[in-house]
Order: C-alpha cells, then structure tokens, then sequence
C-alpha cells in the first residue's frame, strides 16, 4: 500500500500511498490510523486511514468494507468525501 522515496525536502524517508505523502499521525481508532495526506501535484490535504487487515477479525473487516461502500454512495455537505480506496494483501 505504501512505498518509501526520499524526500527531498528534509533529507530522511516518506511513506506514499497513491499520489499521496504521508504526514503526521493525526488519530488511532479500533480499526487502524489516520494520518494526514499531501497530494503530490495539487497540495490538496486530505485524511488517510489506514487498516491493516491482518490485525482485524473478519467481522470487523467486512464493517470496514461496508463503511466503504456507504462512503462510495454518500455526497453531503456535512460528510467526508471519499477520493480513492487503495489495497494490497496486508492494508486496506
């Protein structure tokens, strides 16, 4: 899910997921970590959270892909939008 490249900027190494950077944690909930993400062209912040499927019960996993799939349907004011979902074995 996330890659390592060296960022320029500070000189040590930065997590990527997509065309984001990651930053700074900025919460820990019961299904995984939310962190700040940068988007590498526009600028645009945006919330990341990452869930390690290896570390959830498969009950939890399938609340998590359903949270997905209403996040997918919803577009509200007063809601977070839901840009990109990205996978791999381990995260979700």
């Amino acid at each position: 899910m996330s890659s390592s490249g060296k960022d320029a900027n500070s000189g040590h190494y930065a997590n990527y997921v997509g065309p984001y950077r990651l930053e700074k944690t900025l919460g820990k909930g019961q299904t995984g970590l939310v962190k700040l993400g940068l988007h590498c062209v526009t600028g645009q912040k945006v919330a990341i959270k990452i869930v390690n499927r290896e570390k959830l019960s498969e009950s939890v996993l399938m609340k998590v892909e359903r949270e997905i799939a209403i996040l997918k349907l919803i577009e509200h004011p007063h809601v977070l939008k839901l840009h990109d979902v990205y996978e791999n074995k381990k995260y979700l």
